[in-house]
Protein backbone atom coordinates (compact mmCIF):
# COMPACT_ATOMS: atom_id res chain seq x y z
CA UNK A 1 0.00 0.00 0.00
CA UNK A 2 1.21 3.53 -1.15
CA UNK A 3 1.39 6.09 2.13
CA UNK A 4 1.40 9.64 1.32
CA UNK A 5 1.96 12.56 3.80
CA UNK A 6 -0.27 15.51 3.54
CA UNK A 7 0.87 18.95 4.73
CA UNK A 8 -0.71 21.95 5.04
CA UNK A 9 1.72 24.96 5.39
CA UNK A 10 2.23 28.73 5.53
CA UNK A 11 5.85 30.14 5.67
CA UNK A 12 7.14 28.15 7.56
CA UNK A 13 7.78 24.82 5.66
CA UNK A 14 9.60 23.08 8.70
CA UNK A 15 6.03 21.43 9.18
CA UNK A 16 7.17 19.25 6.87
CA UNK A 17 10.33 18.32 8.20
CA UNK A 18 9.16 17.99 11.41
CA UNK A 19 6.33 16.16 10.63
CA UNK A 20 8.43 13.77 9.00
CA UNK A 21 10.59 13.43 11.93
CA UNK A 22 8.38 12.57 14.27
CA UNK A 23 6.77 10.02 11.84
CA UNK A 24 9.89 7.95 10.46
CA UNK A 25 12.57 8.34 13.33
CA UNK A 26 10.44 9.15 16.40
CA UNK A 27 7.51 6.86 15.92
CA UNK A 28 6.84 3.48 16.40
CA UNK A 29 6.13 1.57 13.78
CA UNK A 30 7.35 4.08 11.75
CA UNK A 31 5.52 5.68 9.22
CA UNK A 32 7.48 6.58 6.14
CA UNK A 33 5.22 8.15 3.50
CA UNK A 34 6.46 7.13 0.17
CA UNK A 35 5.29 10.80 -1.28
CA UNK A 36 4.56 13.97 0.35
CA UNK A 37 2.01 16.49 -0.55
CA UNK A 38 2.06 20.07 0.26
CA UNK A 39 -0.93 22.18 0.12
CA UNK A 40 0.23 26.01 1.01
CA UNK A 41 -0.52 29.79 -0.66
CA UNK A 42 1.82 31.37 -2.87
CA UNK A 43 3.99 32.67 -0.62
CA UNK A 44 4.73 29.31 1.00
CA UNK A 45 5.12 27.26 -1.92
CA UNK A 46 8.16 30.04 -2.40
CA UNK A 47 9.13 28.92 1.11
CA UNK A 48 9.02 25.64 0.80
CA UNK A 49 10.65 25.41 -2.56
CA UNK A 50 13.56 27.84 -1.35
CA UNK A 51 14.59 26.17 1.91
CA UNK A 52 13.26 22.66 1.71
CA UNK A 53 14.22 21.65 -2.13
CA UNK A 54 16.97 24.12 -3.33
CA UNK A 55 20.55 23.06 -2.73
CA UNK A 56 21.38 24.29 -0.06
CA UNK A 57 20.05 24.49 2.34
CA UNK A 58 17.72 21.53 0.92
CA UNK A 59 16.47 20.75 4.36
CA UNK A 60 14.20 17.90 3.33
CA UNK A 61 16.79 15.84 1.05
CA UNK A 62 19.12 16.69 4.69
CA UNK A 63 16.67 15.49 6.91
CA UNK A 64 16.69 11.80 4.59
CA UNK A 65 20.31 11.70 4.15
CA UNK A 66 21.15 12.16 8.58
CA UNK A 67 18.58 9.85 9.35
CA UNK A 68 18.97 7.15 6.41
CA UNK A 69 15.36 7.58 4.71
CA UNK A 70 15.14 6.03 1.51
CA UNK A 71 13.71 7.80 -1.16
CA UNK A 72 10.42 9.59 -1.05
CA UNK A 73 8.73 11.68 -3.86
CA UNK A 74 8.24 15.49 -2.59
CA UNK A 75 8.97 17.65 -5.40
CA UNK A 76 7.49 21.20 -6.73
CA UNK A 77 4.91 19.16 -8.78
CA UNK A 78 3.93 18.01 -4.79
CA UNK A 79 3.29 21.41 -4.06
CA UNK A 80 -0.29 22.47 -4.65
CA UNK A 81 -0.71 26.22 -4.39
CA UNK A 82 -4.49 27.28 -2.92
CA UNK A 83 -6.03 29.38 -5.72
CA UNK A 84 -8.94 31.88 -5.68
CA UNK A 85 -11.91 31.72 -7.29
CA UNK A 86 -10.12 33.51 -10.41
CA UNK A 87 -7.23 31.19 -10.52
CA UNK A 88 -5.01 33.50 -8.87
CA UNK A 89 -2.35 32.03 -6.28
CA UNK A 90 -3.90 33.11 -2.72
CA UNK A 91 -1.12 35.31 -1.31
CA UNK A 92 -2.74 34.49 2.15
CA UNK A 93 -5.51 33.45 4.19
CA UNK A 94 -7.49 36.53 5.70
CA UNK A 95 -10.95 37.03 3.70
CA UNK A 96 -13.70 35.19 3.91
CA UNK A 97 -13.59 34.79 0.21
CA UNK A 98 -9.85 33.36 0.76
CA UNK A 99 -11.45 31.19 3.30
CA UNK A 100 -13.59 29.39 0.77
CA UNK A 101 -10.85 29.12 -2.00
CA UNK A 102 -8.15 27.59 1.06
CA UNK A 103 -11.48 24.98 1.91
CA UNK A 104 -12.16 24.49 -1.77
CA UNK A 105 -8.70 23.89 -2.81
CA UNK A 106 -8.00 21.66 0.44
CA UNK A 107 -10.71 19.65 0.08
CA UNK A 108 -10.57 18.57 -3.68
CA UNK A 109 -7.06 17.50 -3.05
CA UNK A 110 -7.78 15.00 0.27
CA UNK A 111 -10.71 13.81 -1.82
CA UNK A 112 -7.95 12.81 -4.64
CA UNK A 113 -5.81 11.57 -2.72
CA UNK A 114 -8.01 9.19 -1.34
CA UNK A 115 -9.81 8.17 -4.21
CA UNK A 116 -7.24 5.31 -4.75
CA UNK A 117 -7.89 2.40 -2.58
CA UNK A 118 -4.31 1.14 -2.44
CA UNK A 119 -3.19 4.38 -0.45
CA UNK A 120 -2.99 4.94 3.40
CA UNK A 121 -3.23 9.22 3.61
CA UNK A 122 -1.30 10.36 6.76
CA UNK A 123 -2.67 14.24 7.45
CA UNK A 124 -0.77 16.84 9.19
CA UNK A 125 -3.02 19.50 10.73
CA UNK A 126 -0.46 21.48 12.55
CA UNK A 127 1.15 23.89 9.91
CA UNK A 128 -0.43 27.13 7.98
CA UNK A 129 -3.33 29.27 9.39
CA UNK A 130 -5.67 27.48 12.10
CA UNK A 131 -8.47 27.49 9.58
CA UNK A 132 -6.16 25.13 6.98
CA UNK A 133 -5.48 22.56 9.20
CA UNK A 134 -9.67 22.52 10.30
CA UNK A 135 -10.01 22.26 6.61
CA UNK A 136 -7.58 19.04 6.32
CA UNK A 137 -8.96 17.70 9.25
CA UNK A 138 -12.76 18.30 7.82
CA UNK A 139 -11.78 16.63 4.64
CA UNK A 140 -10.22 13.77 6.19
CA UNK A 141 -13.58 13.41 8.29
CA UNK A 142 -15.53 13.65 4.94
CA UNK A 143 -13.07 11.39 2.51
CA UNK A 144 -11.10 9.58 4.73
CA UNK A 145 -11.21 5.37 5.28
CA UNK A 146 -9.99 2.98 7.51
CA UNK A 147 -6.64 3.16 6.75
CA UNK A 148 -5.91 7.23 6.68
CA UNK A 149 -4.95 9.30 10.02
CA UNK A 150 -4.15 12.61 11.25
CA UNK A 151 -1.88 14.01 13.65
CA UNK A 152 -2.21 17.03 15.15
CA UNK A 153 1.51 18.57 15.98
CA UNK A 154 4.99 16.86 15.87
CA UNK A 155 5.63 17.17 19.14
CA UNK A 156 7.97 19.52 19.52
CA UNK A 157 6.15 21.78 22.30
CA UNK A 158 8.33 25.22 22.68
CA UNK A 159 11.09 24.08 20.51
CA UNK A 160 8.65 24.63 17.15
CA UNK A 161 9.13 28.43 17.67
CA UNK A 162 12.99 28.50 16.48
CA UNK A 163 12.40 29.80 12.89
CA UNK A 164 15.33 27.14 11.93
CA UNK A 165 14.33 23.99 13.08
CA UNK A 166 14.19 21.94 10.33
CA UNK A 167 15.91 18.78 12.40
CA UNK A 168 18.84 18.27 10.34
CA UNK A 169 21.96 15.99 12.04
CA UNK A 170 24.32 18.91 10.58
CA UNK A 171 22.36 21.94 11.57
Amino acid sequence: MKRVLLAVGGLSPQIITETLYALAVRRRPAFIPDEIHLATTGAGADCARLQLLSDPPGWFHRLRHDYDLPDIRFDEEHIHILRSADGSALADIRTPEDNEAAADGIIDLVRRLTSDPDTALHVSIAGGRKTMGFFVGYALSLFGREQDSSVACAGFGTVRRLARLFLSRTQ
